[in-house]
């Protein structure tokens, strides 16, 4: 409990100090001013490109889901995904875990698996987050010293980049071996502890998860959910654009949406609740040192985009988990 409080102080700790880094700049009355006249008709398509891309993330889950004897209702995998983000929004990075223990308590189940599709999730997120922060790099903000401007790597080598792909490379190296070990444990009888067997046959439906991705049936239909998932992000970048009418005063359009999506991903990945302070910064950041946007301004958009989304989140994920726990879970599963 003392551990989880610290890790909680500790996140509200860096969420005020990037707040303070985004507010500090930045007339007050004037921030209150422009978030005042935001046009609200289009938190209505907001709305509807969120719930797509999160209902979307589902559906993408359920085709890694091989394993299972019986497919989970697809609102019971909503819920979780709602569920997740729920937690995030609170608790930074409980999200993960709480998708999967919510679903398998809800069916029944062992979340070692559901889990370790998260992880995997995760891992081909990552990919493409990568993979779009190398096209905006190269192809549409071009210039390095810009990037490194907005996301405060002035003065790195290359020898610090090359630290992440390695830490993923061992941490996927040392799961794979620690797994293996186990499992040679097992089928040498050697494991007599009651609580150390349950540990590896978590570990073992954990793995089972994780490759899961190389039981996928349906390959177009998982690239073509995946694309659409990032595409709905970058739509809900671009309707607080007029919100503000920013796609006129600062001619901003969908390949700024784009930008701004993946800035804001990296921002949202720091570990504060819900993104809180980081994601602010970030995108504030980002639309006044790459279009010009004045920081009161760029501080509005991060402040409505990141706000509505947090009610939103909140509001339809607690009709989600009314719908999956009245209707759906009466059947409990799907054939």
């Amino acid at each position: 409990m003392l551990r989880r409080a610290l890790k909680i102080l500790i996140s509200l700790l860096i969420a005020i100090f990037f707040l303070w880094l985004a507010f500090r700049e930045v007339d007050l009355p004037e921030l209150w001013q422009q978030i005042t006249t935001i046009k609200l008709g289009w938190i209505i398509p907001f709305t509807i490109a969120m719930l797509a891309s999160h209902f979307l993330r589902a559906e993408r889950w359920r085709l890694l889901l091989t394993d299972l004897d019986r497919i989970p209702p697809r609102s019971t995998l909503f819920a979780g995904v709602m569920v997740g983000y729920i937690f995030n929004n609170v608790f930074p990075r409980l999200g993960e875990v709480s998708r999967p223990v919510y679903v398998g308590r809800q069916l029944n189940i062992s979340s070692g698996n559901l889990l370790g599709t998260i992880v995997l999730e995760r891992i081909i997120d990552m990919a493409c987050l990568i993979v779009f922060l190398l096209i905006i790099s190269f192809y549409v903000v071009s210039d390095q010293q810009v990037m490194n401007q907005i996301f405060g790597t002035e003065g790195w080598t290359v020898n610090i980049y090359l630290v992440f792909p390695t830490l993923i490379l061992l941490l996927i190296l040392g799961t794979w071996a620690g797994f293996r070990i186990l499992r040679y444990l097992e089928k040498q009888n050697k494991i007599q502890n009651p609580f150390f067997s349950k540990f590896v046959e978590f570990a073992t439906l954990f793995w089972k998860g994780l490759i899961s991705v190389k039981d996928v049936k349906n390959w177009p239909l998982f690239l073509l959910y995946t694309g659409a998932i990032w595409i709905g992000y970058i739509i809900m970048a671009y309707l607080p654009f007029w919100m503000l009418d920013l796609h006129q005063l600062y001619n901003l359009g969908i390949m700024e949406a784009m930008v701004i999506t993946i800035i804001s991903a990296v921002g949202v990945a720091v570990p504060t609740p819900g993104g809180i302070g980081s994601y602010h910064l970030f995108i504030q950041q980002s639309l006044w040192v790459l279009f010009s946007v004045p920081l009161v301004t760029a501080l509005t958009y991060a402040t409505i985009a990141h706000g509505v989304t947090v009610i939103l989140v909140f509001i339809t994920g607690a009709a989600v988990l009314w719908f999956d726990k009245y209707y759906t879970l009466k059947s409990k599963f799907v054939r």
